[in-house]
Parts: structure tokens; sequence; C-alpha cells
């Protein structure tokens, strides 16, 4: 499965584990560079996936803010 194609969780799931592995010098050298390019193509796919977020969630506010913004709380 590429990286496009997990979803946040799973991405910082792998990520997490790459940077253990690491950490704790479980990663032979044959294979490091292969684990960093892995690495970024994860932190690339949830920064992408924070940003489609942030733009949904700022569209949503922004349409309730139209919908509701001159509205005291608690009137109809």
């Amino acid at each position: 499965m590429g990286s496009k194609e997990l979803s946040y969780s799973d991405a910082v799931k792998r990520l997490d584990e790459i940077l253990e592995d690491i950490d704790q010098s479980r990663v032979p050298i044959d294979v490091l560079a292969e684990r960093v390019v892995e690495a970024a193509a994860l932190l690339k796919r949830c920064k992408s996936v924070l940003t489609e977020t942030e733009a949904k969630v700022q569209d949503v506010l922004e349409g309730l803010e139209k919908d509701f913004g001159g509205e005291e709380a608690g009137e109809d």
C-alpha cells in the first residue's frame, strides 16, 4: 500500500515505527536510506491530510458563519 492510500492514523503509526526503529538502531545501514525516504513520504501524506482537513473545516465554519453569524446564541 502506498503512502497516498494510508489513512492519517496509519501513516502516523508507520512513521512512529520507523522513527522508533531508527532511534533504537534497529535499521541496518543497507536500508536506512529507504526508511528515510519512506518516512518523508509519510510526512508528506500527513501534511496533505491535515491541509485538506483544515480546508474542509474552514469551509464548514465559514458556511455556519454566513448562516448563523449574526444571531446571538440561543436565538432561532
